[in-house]
């Protein structure tokens, strides 16, 4: 039998008296929607208690907390002016978090915090320029680590340059810091040139390791320090199992001098390690995920794994997929079955403008994770099971790639539409295929393989680099910061 009017409003009041206001809003929504009087005048009386717990949490240092509650409170239009006041209190407050972020050299955390701050309808001027400022800082970094010190440093004198409402502390030691590790790089590299040039081995690997330390993303560096990895690795097997005269070359040649290590912890780390390693249908071991460089075109992340996770990017994140967006460590799962692709997670995940747990992608679809996080999903080769995802929300992954492929059995480069990667001017396609040896590439006529001649099919070992007529692309294990 349901309960009368009347009691249903006193139980509302007892549920305001014991501070539950969430408990007095379900109860009055149905009388509030018969245009209840009573009921609707107690909406007021409810948006005020809503505003007491907001500001209990923000004196308790809990703003997430206080932002639920301020965003529950509105959503009843109440127009009581302890909800506004919240709501100026939270915005100062995200505003001034931001300032002490840019101050500490954390523009991440910025564009974080000002992208929270936007989808909670915060309408701030101040906000602009300050997110503009710290996009270019985290674009900057980008430039840095990839090797870009020249365009880095321009990226961020315009920063610099701008008129800022906000501290340029961080901002300064950031640029000096910026102006030693490009000193350091432009060292580095002149002596890994030379080295690499004369296959002085232990000394490229040195000087990769140090270059690395200071451009982690640098291409070149990570490719020249893997070939001399695997050099020094083929000159010391045979003298194996000979004792203290098994290896003709000591490790402190290959480590060379500790000062110059210190910056270099990367260099002592076995290649085996870079990739992690999956079984192939056939037994043969091949990298979880790769890198695929082409020479005027763009970079890709390419996951072989049948199950794919996407999630925050983090320093020990176990992702496949990390992500600088305001996802959680572990989001979602993109899993890849013989009827197709579909995407879940149990925080939900937006389709098409549908929430859901779990949802099969078809071709042309867009999902969305967490509040702003899209991308689009195609399936580019009809005949193939291959998948390509573009991010079309603006969020990065740590390192600037163009894409995720979603690798089945091949990766189609070539001029045409039914292709995975379009490469204008390609005449005949190239393409890339698990095979019982691990990759391999497949192309009519010649084509060279690490400056080895090949012709129409061979198989890669990572890193690799392929010049076939116009196209050039390289693949290489995914480091550290990926």
């Amino acid at each position: 039998m349901a309960l009368s009017n009347w009691l249903i409003v006193r139980q509302a009041r007892e549920a305001l008296r014991n501070a539950r206001p969430d408990e007095a809003q379900r109860l009055l929504g149905p009388l509030v929607a018969d245009g209840h009087h009573k009921a609707w005048r107690m909406q007021r009386e409810v948006a005020v208690a809503y505003a007491a717990g907001g500001e209990k949490s923000l004196r308790a240092d809990k703003p997430e907390d206080a932002w639920k509650v301020l965003l529950a409170a509105e959503a009843m239009n109440s127009g009581e002016s302890r909800v506004s006041e919240l709501r100026v209190a939270l915005t100062r407050l995200g505003w001034a978090e931001c300032r002490a972020a840019m101050e500490a050299g954390n523009p991440m955390h910025v564009v974080r915090t000002v992208a929270k701050l936007r989808e909670r309808n915060t309408n701030l001027p101040e906000l602009d320029a300050l997110e503009v400022a710290a996009q270019d800082w985290v674009l900057a970094t980008e430039m840095a680590d990839r090797g870009d010190f020249l365009l880095a440093r321009s990226t961020l004198d315009t920063v610099r340059n701008r008129k800022t409402t906000f501290p340029t502390t961080g901002l300064v030691s950031f640029a000096n810091a910026l102006s030693e590790r490009h000193e350091q790089f432009r060292t580095a590299i002149a002596h890994l040139s030379e080295a690499s040039d004369e296959t002085k081995w232990a000394e490229a690997a040195k000087w990769a390791g140090v270059a690395i330390a200071v451009a982690p993303n640098h291409r070149e560096a990570r490719t020249i320090q893997l070939r001399a990895w695997e050099s020094l690795r083929t000159e010391t097997l045979p003298h194996i199992g000979n004792g203290a005269a098994s290896s003709r070359i000591p490790m402190a040649a290959i480590a060379g001098d500790a000062a110059a290590f210190a910056f270099a912890p990367t260099l002592v780390s076995p290649p085996e390690t870079v990739a992690p390693m999956i079984p192939s249908a056939g037994g043969t071991n091949l990298p979880k995920r790769f890198l695929l460089w082409i020479d005027g075109v763009g970079g890709y992340l390419v996951c072989l794994s049948n199950r794919v996770t996407f999630g925050q990017a983090t320093a020990d994140g176990p992702v496949d997929v990390p992500l600088y967006a305001d996802v959680s460590r572990l989001h979602a799962e993109l899993t890849r079955d013989g009827e197709g692709y579909f995407v879940e997670s149990s925080k939900g995940v937006q389709v098409n403008g549908t929430y859901a747990n779990r949802v099969v992608l078809n071709c042309g679809d867009r999902f969305t994770l967490g509040a702003t996080c899209q991308f689009h999903f195609r399936k580019p080769v009809a005949i193939s099971g291959t998948a390509r995802l573009e991010v079309v929300s603006g969020h990065r992954l740590p390192l600037a790639v163009d894409g995720v492929l979603l690798m089945a059995e091949n990766i189609i480069l070539g001029g045409g539409t039914q292709v995975h990667i379009a490469i204008r001017g390609l005449e005949s396609n190239v393409i890339l295929y698990r095979s019982k040896d691990g990759i391999g590439i497949r192309c009519n006529g010649s084509f060279l393989i690490d400056n080895s001649p090949c012709r129409e099919r061979a198989n890669l070992s990572l890193p690799a680099s392929v010049t076939a007529g116009d196209l050039s692309f390289t693949i290489e294990p995914v480091g550290t910061r990926l």
